[in-house]
């Protein structure tokens, strides 16, 4: 991998983030509580126009899209090699595995949600209709996707093949994912501060309950833009924002730890993905036009 050189970067001023958040005052203090001392960020891949969705199968290959080029990409976990997959995936953004191997894609130019075949990456569709986004995929394989053009969250029962939608939002739904015991999925709100929550009931469906799970650090305008998100340990949630990598804690709890806000490295454009590797060791994020990765700390996870 590449090592990139990069510029130390000043504290963030108080007139980036709204008032009523706890943040660190200083850059450098923020990357010392999530990055191993002396790591540097290392180059994944580059030249995209809009890298995106991220996601590891069972063997720790990396995988994630280009969603303007219609691409798809693998990077191997032993030799760092990339390869392109599918260069006509309907645009594919948000991606996911399912518990049967399969890797699921929301295809918003095609409006089809697709599923990988892992051994010949042929592709085919579970379901069409809206213009999906972002994904979450419970064990049982029932997925979730957002819609912001329809401000909307749908379902799809993978046995019946049943598309229902589950949430009219009101607001453009983006980042999604799942609590780790899969008991609530994590909707971003994209040009706010708010990542909501919604519990999810036993037969896999949402029971109505709504909170706001947690607010993030915005900038002066109010757009967080909200996107690629995963929960953490501690019910701390890592996202990728306008104003960088964020890592927070639930809105509300009591004793919680300091909004962390790490800028995005050397000038680089926000943070539309942010995710930790299954082994622990590392964070990957994507910035539109690359996706790199630097070593984290054992507690972050």
């Amino acid at each position: 991998m590449q090592k990139l050189s990069l510029i130390p970067k000043q504290a963030a001023t108080a007139s980036l983030v709204a008032f009523y958040l706890l943040i660190l005052n200083s850059a450098s203090q923020a990357q010392d509580l999530i990055f191993q001392e002396g790591s540097e960020w290392e180059l994944i891949s580059d030249n995209h126009q809009f890298a995106e969705g991220m996601a590891w199968d069972k063997d720790g290959h990396f995988y994630f899209t280009d969603v303007p080029r219609a691409q798809l990409f693998k990077v191997d976990a032993n030799t760092g090699e990339k390869v392109l997959l599918d260069d006509n995936t309907g645009r594919a953004n948000g991606i996911a595995f399912g518990p049967n191997g399969r890797l699921y894609g929301c295809a918003r130019g095609a409006s089809t949600i697709y599923a990988w075949d892992p051994l010949t990456w042929g592709k085919v569709p579970v379901a069409r209709g809206p213009a999906s986004n972002d994904i979450a995929i419970l064990d049982d394989g029932t997925i979730f996707f957002s819609d912001p053009a329809e401000r909307a969250v749908w379902r799809v029962d993978l046995v019946t093949g049943n598309l229902s939608k589950v949430l009219d939002t009101g607001w453009a739904p983006n980042g999604m994912s799942l609590s780790l015991d899969q008991r609530t999925l994590l909707v971003a709100e994209f040009n706010s501060s708010r990542i909501h929550g919604y519990a999810i009931g036993r037969d896999s469906s949402l029971t109505g309950r709504h909170r706001i799970a947690y607010r993030l650090g915005i900038p002066s305008n109010g757009l967080g833009r909200l996107d690629g998100m995963q929960p953490l340990s501690g019910d701390r949630l890592l996202s990728g924002t306008a104003l960088g990598i964020q890592v927070a804690y639930p809105e509300g709890k009591e004793g919680s730890g300091p909004l962390i806000v790490v800028p995005s490295p050397d000038g680089r454009p926000r943070c539309n993905y942010a995710r930790i590797s299954p082994d622990g060791k590392w964070l990957y994020a994507a910035f539109a036009k690359d996706i790199l990765r630097r070593k984290v700390n054992a507690d972050l996870n």
